[in-house]
């Protein structure tokens, strides 16, 4: 497996637990100046950093020299002059990933922003919220997470094509990569999207209801309409003009929607699974986190790991969402970042390295190695 040597924020911390999460060495590079979390920043530790050897420095000399053993580089800066300072050019790994918000080359490749700033300037802002009232952000790292998770695609690809690169993540092209609906709407039908709450607006109903003991989403495209009044107990709505298209159903989707909230409001959840069920409709369910966390599908495809924190606490965290040839890796120890002038601890868990990476620092134990 490659060398991978990681810097920067959320971003670059995302990337890297996916790599080592598929068994790839890991060196994380902590300079002190991270991004700002959703969470404590013990806790995305234990998320981000299982498996990974830390290492807390700011010492260009020492990071250039781990950047040239390394066969993967994963850098994030807050704009492109952060990525040049940092020595990145010089560096001489094969493949060399930067995050940046706004890429590298551009009138705005040195603008800084936040994820919030991005997403709003990507438009998600704009359609996120009550039509009457202001607009909301995503909440969490979804910018970052998905960034980092391009950048592990895009170094994999490099690897396997056995071709020497340098790949330059812009956030906000993230953004507008992931658009996709909202981007089809305009471009093909000129349409702009706008705020709905938990309406999806377009496909009627679509929306959130509450229920007696919580809430359920319905999501009923025309194929599923006559079903749908089954499930209700309403068939005659079936032959009612009102909703006869789903063009009306958008026009009267008040007085629908009003109907639905009757016919949910007494009803359980698994009573309406059982009316699902039997009706063969979708519908989700929203689920607290500790329903997610006991879901018995989860459970039989090993979703959770175990991470060790060497104080006693062994909190669970996901795993990938991919297993290939059916291989279960062990669970992962979250190791302390050690300073800049030594060899940071193993992490349990983690890929014993084929060589040494950097033979006068000695940063990276070789098998069978105690460090």
């Amino acid at each position: 497996m490659d060398r991978v040597l990681e810097i920067g924020g959320l971003a670059a911390g995302f990337c890297g637990r996916l790599f080592v999460q598929s068994g790839y060495e890991v060196v994380r590079i902590e300079t002190g100046s991270d991004d700002p979390a959703w969470v404590g920043s013990e806790a995305m530790a234990m998320f981000l950093h299982p498996g990974k050897h830390r290492l807390r420095t700011t010492d260009p000399g020492l990071i250039a020299e781990l950047a040239s053993h390394a066969d993967i580089v994963v850098a994030q800066a807050q704009d492109a002059e952060g990525i040049e300072a940092l020595g990145f050019d010089a560096w001489t790994a094969p493949v060399k990933a930067s995050i940046t918000p706004f890429g590298r080359t551009g009138p705005k490749r040195n603008w800084q922003a936040t994820p919030n700033v991005l997403l709003a300037m990507g438009g998600y802002t704009n359609l996120m919220g009550d039509p009457d009232r202001a607009p909301l952000t995503l909440p969490g790292h979804y910018l970052e997470f998905q960034s980092g998770c391009l950048a592990f695609t895009a170094a994999n690809a490099c690897r396997l094509a056995a071709q020497r690169n340098v790949v330059d993540i812009g956030m906000l092209e993230v953004v507008m990569a992931l658009s996709q609906f909202t981007t089809v709407m305009w471009h093909c039908s000129r349409v702009i999207r706008s705020r709905h709450g938990s309406d999806f607006y377009s496909v009627v109903p679509s929306n959130l209801f509450r229920c007696a003991d919580g809430w359920v989403y319905m999501n009923i495209v025309p194929t599923f309409w006559d079903p749908f009044t089954v499930f209700l107990g309403r068939p005659e709505l079936a032959i009612d003009d009102r909703f006869a298209t789903n063009e009306k159903r958008m026009r009267n989707r008040d007085v629908l929607h009003d109907l639905i909230a009757e016919v949910l409001a007494p009803l359980t959840r698994t009573e309406i699974e059982q009316r699902v069920d039997e009706c063969r409709i979708p519908l989700g369910v929203v689920q607290s986190f500790d329903d997610v966390l006991a879901d018995p599908h989860l459970a039989v495809r090993d979703m959770w790991q175990t991470v060790e924190t060497g104080d006693g606490r062994s909190p669970r965290s996901p795993r990938l969402p991919w297993r290939i040839h059916g291989e279960r890796r062990p669970d992962l120890e979250l190791a302390e970042p050690s300073p800049g002038d030594g060899r940071p601890p193993r992490a349990r868990g983690g890929t014993p390295s084929r060589e040494r990476w950097d033979r006068p620092y000695g940063l990276v134990a070789e098998r069978g190695d105690d460090a």
